[in-house]
């Protein structure tokens, strides 16, 4: 990414909250098509943080709670496809999975860049998937066998 001329930043008062509601500042942005669009956007730079990035442009934003959402999770017979908040659609990577400490699911998604957290519907819909083995949980699809990892910190992306 080319550094901007003298003068410019790329720092902004973008936001987005954990309840997915983007502000400019202390203004919420309620025009839908922008909304989607800065959904969309959501990536990382190459310092780590979260930035808003279209074909000519990016800029620093602050996400709170997980940069994408995984809204339905659609059994397959070879995969489990993830329907996900920024539009696209992609295959689950099962050595992904995990939960945090209330039991909420996260995987990653987008080739290992960014952290997903499954809404309700997502959840319920891997529900027949999931067994309870002693005090684990476990992804069973066709011959795999996962157990979901409980981690503290679920939003973060090892090596990334």
């Amino acid at each position: 990414m080319d550094p901007l001329p003298f003068g410019l930043s790329r720092e902004t008062q973008i936001r987005r909250d954990a309840h997915g509601r983007w502000f400019d500042g202390d203004v919420e942005i309620e025009h839908p098509r922008i909304r989607e669009a800065f959904n969309r956007w959501i990536d990382r730079a190459e310092d780590g943080r979260y930035i808003l990035k279209n074909a000519t442009h990016w800029a620093y934003v602050a996400i709170e709670g997980p940069p994408v959402w995984v809204r339905r999770a659609k059994p397959l017979e070879a995969s489990i496809e993830l329907e996900l908040s920024d539009g696209r659609s992609e295959a689950l990577d099962p050595t992904t999975l995990r939960q945090d400490l209330e039991g909420r699911l996260y995987a990653t998604v987008r080739g290992g860049l960014l952290p997903a957290g499954f809404t309700r519907q997502a959840g319920a819909d891997l529900m027949e998937l999931l067994e309870e083995d002693g005090d684990q949980i476990v992804l069973v699809f066709g011959s795999l066998r996962i157990p979901i990892e409980v981690r503290a910190a679920p939003l973060e992306v090892p090596g990334v």
